[in-house]
């Protein structure tokens, strides 16, 4: 009896991991024009406009933050926002911390240059890790030298100096030359033997990247014909933040997959998600898929699983000390967000997020369906490779100003496969 038991429950795995998801299984009302109509309406005329006409105090932070928030999605400022958005920097080291990082993300978004002098005024006020360097690398992006602001930060706040957020910003601001280490090291790479999904992307996050699979036998997932299979994915949030910092660009490095699930959020729509955790988002041993037992984390785990070639280059730990630094909650999936917000951008018509990495997912705007999904395309793929966990591994190869192509990696995935 036993036995029949092991092996009913090993044929009901082996259907669920080979199952195939169909763009027609999936169905969206938010993805309808009528209601993209309402909800751009709305965000404007209610979520924007009636939330900043309250005078700003305690009670009514909350409000603000969510007119801060629509008007990064749908990319808008006029006037009557510009006006509203200046006033909020009077008296703003009196406010909420929530209430400083999120205007201080807005204005990264929306207002490069346009308020420096206020943030340059508010940097020297702030002791908080992260609000520094949200205000450093915007004065950096306008053109000031800010490793002084950071020294002098630093001599104010000597317990901050190892602080993961100030490791990465130290190296963000230096001008050594870092060289990156050979590309074909990390594809052949052995990840303790598990799957390794690689999402490479340009540091200039503008432009989508390419996503490609390795199987736990160091082979590359194909196609029927042969071909690499490999889709392009967005690494870029609607910020532009760097990865350390909470709803910044995905961060560089190693992320630890941890299954498929559904999202219930309108944004990220119906279509399955791939489940990411950063390290020190959940114990060594879920991250690492054994039985660790250790329950502190310690930078050496990390370090471990890299090739000799990568383990002294900082850039790869942009995910470690993200994680760190308590970021969480970033995951790989479709959209349902109107992919007209961004048209004229570089990356349209992909959707930017907070901090995940997007595919591209176009849907019937008078049926509410699947018109095209390479999400559907990567999680049918992950459940042909045969695992349900493995690594994510997010590598920046340059900052060309165009997207990453096949070709650019082909030979680069030949090589690490012989």
């Amino acid at each position: 009896m036993r036995i029949m038991i092991l092996l009913f429950i090993s044929i009901l795995l082996i259907q669920c991991s080979s199952k195939k998801y169909s763009e027609t299984d999936f169905y969206s009302e938010a993805a309808l024009k009528s209601e993209r109509a309402k909800f751009f309406d709305k965000s404007i005329n209610q979520t924007i406009t009636e939330s900043l006409s309250h005078p700003l105090n305690d009670s009514t932070e909350q409000k603000y933050m969510s007119a801060f928030w629509a008007m990064e999605l749908i990319q808008y400022k006029n006037g009557f926002t510009d006006s509203v958005i200046s006033s909020c920097f009077d008296n703003l080291n009196e406010r909420s911390t929530e209430f400083q990082r999120s205007l201080l993300e807005l204005v990264y978004t929306l207002y490069q240059n346009k308020f420096s002098y206020q943030v340059e005024a508010f940097v020297k006020e702030t002791n908080n890790p992260k609000l520094f360097a949200m205000c450093a690398d915007y004065l950096k992006r306008s053109g000031y030298d800010v490793n002084n602001m950071l020294e002098e930060f630093l001599e104010n706040n000597t317990l901050l100096v190892d602080h993961p957020i100030m490791i990465m910003l130290k190296h963000s601001l230096s001008n050594d030359l870092i060289t990156l280490p050979p590309v074909e090291d990390l594809f052949g790479n052995s990840f303790e033997q598990k799957l390794v999904i690689f999402s490479i992307q340009r540091s200039n996050r503008d432009y989508p990247g390419l996503l490609i699979i390795r199987k736990p036998d160091g082979k590359f997932l194909r196609d029927e014909s042969g071909k690499i299979f490999s889709i392009p994915q967005l690494a870029r949030a609607i910020t532009d933040l760097p990865g350390y910092i909470t709803n910044g660009n995905t961060p560089e490095g190693i992320l630890s997959i941890r299954g498929i699930d559904f999202s219930k959020n309108v944004f990220i729509g119906p279509s399955p998600n791939l489940q990411l955790v950063l390290p020190y988002e959940v114990s060594p041993q879920k991250y690492f898929h054994n039985e660790l037992t250790d329950t502190v984390w310690n930078k050496d785990f990390y370090s471990n699983l890299l090739p000799d070639s990568w383990k002294n280059y900082l850039p790869i730990y942009e995910a470690y000390y993200a994680g760190k630094a308590e970021r969480n909650e970033i995951i790989a999936h479709g959209t349902t967000i109107d992919p007209g917000f961004y048209f004229g951008s570089s990356y349209f018509p992909f959707t930017p997020s907070l901090g995940c990495l997007t595919t591209k997912e176009l849907w019937s705007l008078e049926t509410g369906k699947i018109v095209e999904s390479d999400q559907i395309k990567l999680m049918n793929t992950f459940n042909d490779a045969g695992a349900d966990n493995g690594y994510f591994v997010v590598v920046n190869i340059d900052d060309q100003h165009k997207p990453i192509t096949f070709n650019e990696i082909e030979n680069l995935i030949l090589n690490a496969e012989r």
